[in-house]
């Protein structure tokens, strides 16, 4: 069994990770996640930005 792990982002990836990424980040800012979630979920956010902005 041979793996591929060749790059697969495209455009529309990328506004898809952007978009998700945003709101993620409105959702840990604004206060509607608190606590120990609203951490997990600001490093999701910023891990899709990471993404969209590296091709990963």
């Amino acid at each position: 069994m041979e793996l591929d792990f060749s790059k697969n982002l495209g455009k529309i990836d990328r506004i898809i990770r952007v978009i998700i990424g945003s709101f993620l980040l409105v959702l840990s800012i604004s206060g509607l996640v608190t606590g120990t979630l609203a951490f997990i979920v600001l490093i999701l956010a910023f891990s899709q930005f990471i993404e969209a902005s590296l091709g990963y």
